[in-house]
């Protein structure tokens, strides 16, 4: 039997590589590790629910997110601070509904559900989840670095 949080976090970086190539045009690479730095964060999550339940947050920092938000926009600044968190909540969309597409195609059904983004920024920020075992990759490119979560919920009691 498949370790349906093996699954999500497979599906997961497959949407992240697909979708920040198609954003950018540049391939982001996998890595060992990354600096978290803890001042100036960035963190959006996205629940899962359905067959599985759990939460998908991609970290980064502000600098970088908006690096990821001016490739949105073709290359041109943002209008204002606030069109950053516009950009990668449609970012999130964008990757999340991928991974979503990807499960629900494999199973034949609708696997997994996706909940719209939240998006926290911080200057010294940590996101804890109880009740989630989780998987990290790390990535890498010339727009940043950026930090995959994926978990899934301990509990069947646990809704996202």
């Amino acid at each position: 039997m498949e370790n349906m949080i093996d699954v999500l976090f497979d599906f997961a970086k497959k949407s992240f590589e697909d979708v920040t190539f198609e954003v950018t045009e540049e391939k982001f690479n996998q890595v060992q590790a990354v600096e978290e730095n803890q001042t100036n964060m960035l963190s959006i999550l996205i629940g899962v629910a359905g067959e599985t339940n759990g939460r998908i947050l991609l970290n980064t920092s502000i600098d970088n997110g908006k690096n990821l938000a001016k490739a949105m926009n073709f290359g041109e600044d943002l209008e204002n601070d606030e069109d950053l968190y516009v950009y990668l909540a449609e970012f999130a969309n964008i990757f999340c509904g991928r991974t979503a597409t990807y499960m629900n195609n494999k199973y034949g059904k609708r696997e997994i559900w996706i909940t719209p983004p939240s998006i926290f920024s911080a200057k010294d920020l940590d996101i804890v989840t109880p009740n989630v075992s989780s998987q990290k990759a790390f990535y890498k490119s010339s727009y940043g670095e950026f930090t995959i979560d994926v978990g899934q919920s301990e509990s069947i009691c646990d809704d996202f």
